[in-house]
């Protein structure tokens, strides 16, 4: 069933972009039925009718809603240049992480100034929308605007069990920390991630992660690019979570 975004759905309409694409590019009409999501966990089946003046309106049929899990999941991720940020960011909604949080590096190449800073945070933001109506997911996860390393691991609480990818000689195998971490406790956890830029964080953001709390993990004998790593790391934080 085709699928629309909708972050109020009981007004009963989709907006204008959404609307967009259910009639111009998904050709649908009044009458037909698709599915919308709220991003929060609703999703209703609805039946499309009428389309006054390009705006899609709907009337519910059913509704579901999916319980957000009790475990979350934060991507800290350095940016990267434009498509692997982009890959990285929908591959993360689609495996279900809570929340991105991009940080400025100083060994990212690629860097947000303060007058394009909006305008890519809200690229981002379309990008989490895009990827959770395309997989199905009904909770899209919050994209905060870029930070400094530094800034965002000194706000974080000491609960948090938290993991930087590292190349360092000391980083641990990835395994080891989640089982000693994510193995040993129950009950609600926040797994923050850190992954860094090409090149790695510099030695002094890993030492600023490891005197908050950070692990710094190894993930293998083989250099992964960004958005590799990510995916890697993300895919088997949820494996055990999830055993």
């Amino acid at each position: 069933m085709k699928r629309y975004y909708c972050p109020n759905p009981e007004i009963g309409r989709l907006g204008p972009e959404e609307s967009h694409h259910c009639l111009t590019v998904m050709r649908q009409k009044e009458g037909d039925y698709c599915s919308v999501f709220d991003g929060k966990g609703l999703e209703l089946k609805v039946k499309i009718t009428g389309t006054d003046k390009k705006v899609v309106h709907f009337e519910k049929v059913s509704q579901n809603r999916t319980n957000r899990s009790e475990d979350v999941i934060c991507l800290a991720q350095a940016l990267t240049k434009a498509k692997s940020m982009d890959l990285i960011i929908q591959k993360a909604t689609e495996l279900g992480v809570s929340e991105i949080v991009p940080l400025q590096s100083d060994r990212s190449i690629a860097q947000v100034d303060s007058e394009s800073v909006e305008s890519k945070t809200e690229k981002w933001r379309q990008i989490t929308i895009d990827a959770a109506k395309q997989s199905g997911q009904n909770w899209v996860p919050s994209v905060l605007t870029p930070q400094k390393p530094k800034a965002f691991v000194d706000s974080l609480p000491r609960t948090a069990i938290k993991i930087i990818g590292s190349l360092q000689s000391e980083a641990r195998p990835l395994k080891k920390i989640l089982q000693e971490t994510i193995g040993a406790t129950k009950g609600p956890r926040k797994v923050v991630l850190m992954i860094g830029p090409e090149g790695d964080f510099t030695p002094a953001e890993i030492g600023e992660a490891r005197a908050a709390g950070f692990l710094p993990v190894s993930l293998g004998p083989i250099v992964l690019r960004s958005e590799t790593a990510a995916i890697y790391t993300l895919s088997t934080i949820l494996y055990e979570l999830q055993s």
